[in-house]
């Protein structure tokens, strides 16, 4: 796909004045815009699908309709995008609002009733075409830091309405002022097979580039490299207005000059997000939480947002070589790094060879107590088998299994079935990862199955079964039996340690109410305005369920006039 790529960058020109004339955004907040994350940034296991629009620290500020059209989808979940609105617009687009604190009172009232038909707080509803409609500049909802927002903000997204593929909004007129170019922090080479070295050694060479100069030099002297080896990048991008390192949108390498691979972050669909993970140098962030994008592909990426010329490993002639890396915005600011390598033969000494586990095909492991199954496309290259099981003392119940290692990033689920050492076989029995001390870090949905427990997990690393028989908590923080109300909320504080929060209701006089729950803070909270009104004492009843069918409950009385 190389001979595309000069055309690509002359088409981007293009396409950004075509997307601007078919649909423009407003900017959805009252303020000057101001981001504190851009589109396509590197997330933990996913592209950020849109823009992080600062609310200067506070929640409540009016969010806007970036366009006319309809609210096609609402959904309100303790996770993710919390309390999300969904805008189709006639040009074929949907914007998307997240992280909301409060909807308008018509989407309000709509959503309410319809948590109360589902009696249910986390709903995902789709109204019709005619049932809420917005015009440009509409104010929809008030700003907030629902879900798993880390922060007071507004997440804006605009995506294709039919296929869902969320587009960047600085390529559809976002409003946004841009004079800084793009900052390259650090480059690495690293040898690609057994035969390569960078400097003499098998492990990537990494070098800071210091200054905010460009072009900058990276290496004063050539890098020596013996066979074939690929490029590594570190670096963020800055707007104006705002103080954070944020993504960068495009990512050049050029060999001699010849362009041999390019990252654009323009358009990213979900089904693909994860493989960001066969994009950086997993590794390496796993230990230093740090992310290099790597300029060549590994087998299983299948990203259609970075294009190659041989997967863009690099194989030359001996001597002198020259390469550059550019970064660029979307606004055109850029900047350059060059340095030189030294090319000589590939060296002879070949490792001793290693049973691995095939990338591409399936594959299974079984031993009298452990069972696992990686399906194709687990992992994005192969890796070696390196698979261990720890004898259980008589105390514990079962074998401790090591599967690979957590530096090793996962695309799709693998299968874990671990066969205890008891004859119960109650729910309350967890597969769990656990970390370097033997303690359960992350407990796994599982199941029984004829005499195993049985899980999946996207991660690697050391798993165990646990037995998870304590109950969640609920604690009053401001509810006090026989209270008087007007207003305001009710707040209790909800823990489980273990398996995690699996389902939660309230009752008043035996009738369901809508209770929010705020993991993040382990908060659940109820709206005294969401209640009737009653001279009567009315009786709250709240029941909290863990995910292996541990129960809490708290029980109170109070008045609400």
């Amino acid at each position: 796909m190389i001979r595309y790529l000069v055309f690509s960058i002359l088409l981007t020109l293009v396409l950004t004045n075509s997307f601007a004339q078919e649909f423009k955004v407003i900017n959805p907040l009252p303020i000057e815009p101001a981001l504190s994350g851009n589109y396509g940034e590197l997330r933990s296991n996913h592209f950020h699908g849109g823009l992080d629009l600062k609310t200067g620290g506070q929640e409540g500020l009016d969010v806007l309709a970036a366009g006319g059209g309809y609210v096609s989808r609402i959904k309100i979940s303790p996770w993710g995008y919390g309390k999300a609105v969904y805008i189709d617009h006639p040009e074929g687009y949907t914007t998307v609002y997240g992280h909301l604190k409060s909807l308008n009172d018509t989407i309000d009232r709509y959503v309410k009733r319809i948590q109360r038909e589902q009696k249910s707080f986390e709903i995902d509803v789709y109204p019709g075409q005619s049932d809420l409609q917005v015009k440009t500049g509409d104010v929809i909802a008030a700003s907030g830091n629902t879900g798993g927002s880390g922060g007071p903000h507004l997440h804006f997204e605009v995506r294709e309405t039919k296929t869902e593929v969320p587009r960047n909004p600085l390529l559809l007129g976002f409003p946004l002022s841009d004079t800084k170019r793009p900052h390259i922090e650090a480059i690495a080479l690293r040898p690609l097979d057994e035969t390569s070295r960078v400097n003499g050694s098998t492990k990537s060479f990494r070098t800071r580039i210091n200054g905010y100069t460009s072009p900058k030099v990276a290496a004063a002297q050539p890098i020596k490299v013996n066979g074939t080896f690929g490029v590594e990048v570190r670096g963020y991008d800055q707007q104006n207005g705002s103080g954070n390192q944020n993504g960068i949108y495009k990512l050049n390498c050029w060999v001699d000059d010849e362009l041999i691979s390019q990252f654009t972050a323009d358009s990213v669909s979900f089904a693909l997000s994860r493989h960001l993970n066969a994009l950086i140098d997993y590794n390496y962030y796993y230990y230093n939480k740090s992310r290099y994008i790597r300029l060549y592909r590994l087998p299983g990426n299948r990203l259609e947002n970075i294009d190659y010329k041989n997967d863009g490993k690099i194989s030359l002639s001996n001597g002198t070589h020259q390469i550059k890396v550019q970064a660029l915005d979307v606004h055109g600011n850029s900047s350059e790094i060059n340095f030189s390598v030294l090319v000589d033969d590939p060296v002879t000494q070949l490792a001793e060879p290693v049973e691995n586990i095939p990338w591409d095909i399936d594959y299974l492991y079984e031993s009298k107590n452990v069972k696992l199954h990686f399906p194709a496309s687990t992992m994005y290259e192969s890796l070696p088998l390196d698979i261990e099981e720890k004898q259980a003392a008589p105390s514990q119940l079962s074998n401790a299994v090591k599967v690979l290692h957590p530096s090793n990033p996962v695309q799709h689920p693998y299968e874990i079935q671990i066969k205890p050492n008891i004859e119960d076989t109650s729910s309350q029995y967890i597969i769990a990862q656990i970390n370097s001390s033997g303690r359960p870090s992350r407990a796994l949905d599982t199941k029984w199955e004829g005499g195993w427990l049985r899980a999946e997990s996207r991660s690697f690393g050391t798993f165990k079964v646990f037995r998870d028989d304590d109950t969640p908590t609920i604690t009053s923080l401001n509810f006090k039996n026989g209270m008087s109300w007007s207003s305001g909320r009710m707040k209790f504080r909800v823990r489980d340690g273990f398996s995690g929060i699996y389902r939660y209701e309230a009752l008043s006089n035996g009738i369901w109410i809508i209770m929010e729950y705020e993991p993040k803070q382990d908060l659940m909270f109820i709206d005294v305005s969401d209640l009737p009104n009653s001279d009567e004492k009315q009786t709250l009843s709240i029941r909290i369920t863990d995910k292996v069918g541990n129960v809490a409950t708290f029980e109170g009385s109070f008045y609400h006039r």
